[in-house]
């Protein structure tokens, strides 16, 4: 055969394997979105044509940007494909130098830089495995080292590092790898194919050139400037036709639309990436972290609307729509499994979200919502609508709630979940409180304490209410039946206009109306309807949402004071749903569900404690209120 037909030969050989090769490549992207063969093809091409006029592999460099402007998790996840696939490719060349100075073949030359090879092949294989073993002291220096910069800067660099770090371990555990090695041994028995006839091609043109050599000239582009005479034309038509050709495939190929929207850091916000970054460099909680990122990795946080419970509730954006996800984990997991049954079993009597997706292991328990863009927080309803709106949308989910839930599994309180309820919920917090905050300990030294001006008797001075004998009194003609659980006003969403329903909802016939309840709480033991009223009063009596926003407080002896934002629609709200209860409940009831109220306050304090100390006293002072006016409401009685 002719120098020209080994020489198309051995180009549609090297043309096979650079096709190849964007194949495994592609692979490695894969992990997290889908790959764009034609983008591949073009960033490998562009890469490899300098690659082969300009030496020190400044040609990968230019592959890692093209292919990344592409991507969706932009150049460090690139950083970390294309380092991948080099990685391979280096131990593949490295196992063949191996075999090569095992059995003397291939000439002095190309022997003795096989050897050079191998040594540096075993020094990457220790830093390796160092760097395996090593890796939480690795990335404590990053993050050590980040902190030196600007914001901006350290943002960049944890990013970075973490997307290379994660990429790297998802692509170990979730890459197809008998697909990859079956690509791997395509693309070096392409190559080696391609050696073998471009030497002959080489031969049959008059100069002698073995197969080794080739390769050897390849690896090592210094090399190159050893060609001289009629060759150097047939070495520039064998290094630059096959990229060539590839560059203009790749153009012909129509670039695909990643329809995979897996991302290594799901949050939209530079701000909450930063956050969960400071989390992962400090090694301090790895569960949250792993769980974190298996629960969000199919999509992209919008934003956390997080409250104040051990449960997350996010924003998410998930193929193309947008969903509320709640998650948490643990036994917290747990305990969100259980809304998550709570809601598809009562969807049918009352107003709820559909459960859109939910899954529950061991570790965690997540589950989505429809995200409606006509709808609103009942807070936010309150003080941008008219009150009697409001409170023809309150009105209305205490309706509901009656002939809803409130008829299933009718029951008279018992002493037993009576007994447990005040010891798990009263005297066990009480306790909590008096001796887990030193602040408040302090504050309990006095006989009262004066917050914002008004003098309130401290907690040591409601013994009398607080005992066990004088609650179960109060309690014992409450009624038991499904209840919602934690019926605050953030529990209560507001809906427009009910013309912009989603029809995926209209479909599963889960429509709400006006308004919809979510996060039900599950296990409060002493299960009565008072108890979900008096949730109501935490808010509307209690201002408990504007309480959530005070950020700071002074403390000078017994004397407590903060910035209170007080709601003149609280105060009407609160006003007509003190007569309804007056119209619907006995004396006696109202005032059991104001000691309810009482109850959902020392349940809090431990949690406030637990967040914020000094914040905790806002909310001791909240519950000092609460319980002067359930004292005088009850000498009135």
């Amino acid at each position: 055969m002719s120098w020209l037909g080994l020489l198309i030969i051995a180009i549609a050989a090297m043309i096979a394997g650079h096709i190849f090769k964007v194949k495994r490549w592609g692979l490695l992207v894969s992990v997290y979105e889908t790959p764009s063969f034609g983008s591949l093809l073009n960033s490998l091409s562009v890469g490899h044509f300098v690659n082969a006029l300009i030496p020190f592999r400044i040609g990968d460099v230019i592959r890692v940007i093209s292919s990344g402007k592409k991507m969706k998790n932009g150049i460090p996840f690139s950083i970390a494909t294309v380092i991948s696939d080099l990685y391979i490719d280096f131990l593949t060349i490295g196992g063949m130098f191996f075999v090569l100075s095992l059995i003397g073949r291939g000439g002095e030359e190309l022997l003795q830089f096989a050897r050079g090879y191998v040594n540096l092949f075993y020094l990457v294989a220790i830093c390796t495995i160092v760097c395996i073993l090593s890796k939480k002291q690795i990335k404590k220096c990053i993050a050590w080292v980040a902190k030196i910069f600007n914001e901006t800067i350290q943002f960049n660099l944890l990013y970075t590092t973490y997307l290379a770090i994660v990429s790297f371990k998802d692509i170990v555990y979730k890459i197809d790898k008998l697909k990859f090695s079956m690509y791997t041994i395509f693309i070096w028995s392409s190559y080696v194919l391609s050696y073998v006839v471009f030497a002959e091609a080489l031969q049959t043109s008059g100069a002698y050139v073995i197969a080794s050599e080739v390769f050897l000239i390849l690896f090592d582009q210094f090399n190159l400037l050893s060609i001289k005479g009629s060759s150097f034309s047939l070495w520039g038509m064998y290094m630059i036709l096959p990229l060539i050709v590839c560059f203009l495939i790749s153009k012909v190929i129509k670039s695909e639309t990643s329809k995979k929207e897996t991302f290594a850091l799901p949050q939209a916000s530079d701000a909450d990436k930063m956050s969960f970054l400071k989390i992962y460099y400090e090694e301090n909680n790895r569960d949250y972290v792993r769980n974190y990122l298996e629960i969000n990795k199919d999509v992209t946080v919008i934003s956390d609307n997080s409250a104040g419970s051990n449960a997350s509730t996010v924003l998410i954006m998930k193929n193309g729509r947008m969903y509320f996800r709640k998650y948490a984990f643990g036994q917290d997991g747990k305990k969100l499994a259980e809304q998550v049954e709570w809601i598809k079993k009562n969807q049918k009597y009352i107003p709820l979200p559909s459960v859109c997706y939910d899954a529950a292991e061991e570790n965690y328990c997540v589950y989505d919502m429809p995200f409606y863009a006509n709808s609103i927080g009942l807070f936010q309803y309150i003080h941008t609508m008219p009150i009697e709106k409001s409170w023809g949308i309150l009105q209305k989910a205490l309706d509901d709630l009656k002939a809803g839930i409130y008829t299933q599994h009718v029951s008279c309180a018992d002493e037993k979940s009576m007994d447990k309820y005040i010891d798990s919920k009263i005297e066990k917090n009480i306790t909590k409180i008096l001796n887990e905050c030193r602040l408040i300990s302090n504050l309990e030294k006095y006989d009262t304490v004066n917050v914002n001006g008004v003098e309130l008797k401290t907690l040591k001075n409601y013994q009398d209410m607080l005992r066990k004998s004088h609650l179960k009194k109060i309690f014992r003609n409450d009624m038991y039946s499904e209840i919602h659980g934690d019926l605050t006003v953030e529990n209560i969403v507001c809906l427009l206009d009910d013309k912009e329903i989603d029809i995926e909802e209209a479909q599963q016939k889960v429509i709400p109306k006006d308004y919809y309840f979510i996060d039900p709480n599950t296990g409060n033991i002493h299960d009565s309807m008072f108890l979900d009223y008096a949730k109501l009063l935490q808010s509307l009596h209690g201002n408990y949402e504007f309480l959530m926003k005070v950020n700071s407080v002074e403390i000078d002896g017994n004397a407590i004071s903060y910035l209170l934002t007080k709601s003149e629609a609280y105060s009407v709200l609160y006003r007509k749903f003190k007569e309804y209860l007056k119209k619907n409940f006995s004396k006696n009831d109202v005032l059991s569900i104001y000691y309810h109220e009482i109850v959902h306050w020392l349940r809090l304090m431990p949690y406030k404690i637990s967040k914020n100390e000094k914040l905790s006293v806002v909310f001791y002072s909240g519950l000092l209120q609460i319980l002067a006016d359930v004292k005088e409401l009850e000498n009135e009685r």
